[in-house]
């Protein structure tokens, strides 16, 4: 198989495309419209953080986001995937300063206890974790489901399979379970050629094929800029 790889009319293109948006005047949120802050900046948050939305002896099939309601064809995600990203989440948030924030560890902790004591509510997700938040005298949880992981092969300059990324995040409010806000990030790194107008993604890879951890890395940093910072395109969501 030919492997895909970045060229000088690769460049070319890039050059064009960015003539195109600027005679567009595009600009991400649009003009005139007020962002609304999804946290005010003082919540207590639990980081529940990732889960495998199919295990690694699962077959891929297509399945149901049990807080969203969206339908993702998904892939088992290994242990040490899930494992990664929790860390890379907290370590990240925590960065960002201007809340308190309880571990994956702790939340787990609290999770177990609870599903002991309470078995019918593991059925119910949102209802689960508002039990978490309260037994945490937590405002908010965390928590997000990675649907696949699929590894790049290849160089940063020429891949036989692009890396491919697909998980979400969601805030449930310990008050009533109520699932305040959502947002997905799924990506598949394509050429410039291939798709002129995924600027983002080239621009942010320097031009180059990024590996799985690499292009979560940027997806799970532009999921929390419109969560800790401005609604943007996030879905806020009210019951």
């Amino acid at each position: 198989m030919r492997k895909k790889s970045f060229t000088l009319h690769h460049w070319t293109l890039l050059a064009f495309a960015t003539l195109l948006f600027a005679a567009a005047g595009c600009r991400p949120g649009g003009l005139g419209v007020e962002e609304k802050p999804i946290l005010s900046g003082n919540e207590k948050i639990v980081v529940m953080g990732f889960r495998s939305a199919l295990g690694e002896q699962e077959e891929p099939r297509t399945i149901l986001d049990p807080l969203s309601g969206v339908v993702f064809s998904a892939k088992p995600v290994s242990g040490g995937v899930v494992e990664k990203m929790n860390k890379d989440l907290f370590d990240l948030l925590a960065s960002r300063g201007g809340h308190e924030l309880i571990s994956p560890a702790q939340a787990a902790g609290a999770y177990l206890s609870i599903a002991d004591r309470k078995m019918d509510l593991a059925l119910l997700p949102a209802k689960m974790l508002q039990e978490v938040g309260r037994a945490l005298n937590a405002d908010l949880v965390l928590v997000g489901y990675i649907y696949r992981w699929r590894k790049r092969k290849g160089t940063d300059y020429g891949v036989d399979q692009a890396a491919s990324v697909a998980f979400d995040l969601h805030l449930v409010r310990s008050l009533d379970g109520a699932v305040v806000w959502s947002e997905t990030f799924d990506k598949t790194q394509i050429s410039l050629a291939e798709n002129l107008f995924d600027l983002w993604t080239f621009i942010k890879s320097g031009g180059r094929w990024m590996t799985a951890e690499k292009l979560a890395s940027l997806g799970l940093k532009q999921l929390l800029d419109k969560m800790t910072q401005k609604e943007g395109h996030s879905k806020m969501m009210e019951p």
